[in-house]
């Protein structure tokens, strides 16, 4: 059993080392969606040991999102184009189509973070669509159809993600108002 484990545990091993391009750069992402949150955390007066620990947790879920996404890609694209399954191929070379998301950071800025983080994010759909075009030859109005389950699967993750953290934030800021107000 415990060898098993351990064969099991190399074997993942070895593909992380497989998919070191794709899924560093989807850590990337992650953190700096994660960091478009800082002057929220911020303003709620937590540690910056508590900061720390959100930013890394939302930077996970961020990258299992988007990793999520990309299965839903490389499922599609053997359903319809007859693509082998290959998801760590298809990670590694959606570390092309990613790399708007580093940028994600900008989403924090004031008044215009929704247009931002709308265009970032339909730049990432965008740069997906050009690499199954590229990659796979597949015309971009099918590449269109072959991303589109993926793309809306990670953000809706994203979305319930960012959903929750403000959820808490405004949580914990009208805990703290109160106890303010009743001394």
């Amino acid at each position: 059993m415990a060898d098993q484990l351990l064969a099991s545990l190399e074997s993942m091993g070895q593909l992380l080392l497989v998919m070191d391009s794709g899924v560093g750069l989807l850590i990337g992402v992650g953190l700096s969606m994660s960091a478009s949150h800082l002057f929220a955390l911020l303003a709620n007066r937590l540690t910056p040991m508590q900061i720390l620990m959100h930013m890394i947790v939302d930077a996970l879920v961020l990258s299992l999102a988007f990793l999520l996404g990309i299965l839903c890609h490389s499922l599609m694209l053997m359903l319809l184009e007859g693509v082998p399954l290959q998801p760590i191929t298809f990670a590694n070379h959606m570390g092309a189509a990613m790399w708007p998301g580093l940028f994600y950071v900008l989403a924090a800025a004031p008044y215009v973070s929704d247009l931002i983080a709308v265009t970032l994010l339909a730049w990432i759909h965008l740069n997906v669509l050009l690499l199954l075009k590229a990659v796979y030859n597949i015309p971009l109005e099918t590449s269109l159809v072959v991303a589109l389950p993926g793309f809306v699967l990670a953000l809706l993750l994203v979305g319930l993600l960012f959903a929750q953290r403000w959820r808490t934030s405004y949580a914990m800021l009208a805990s703290e108002v109160s106890a303010l107000r009743s001394p």
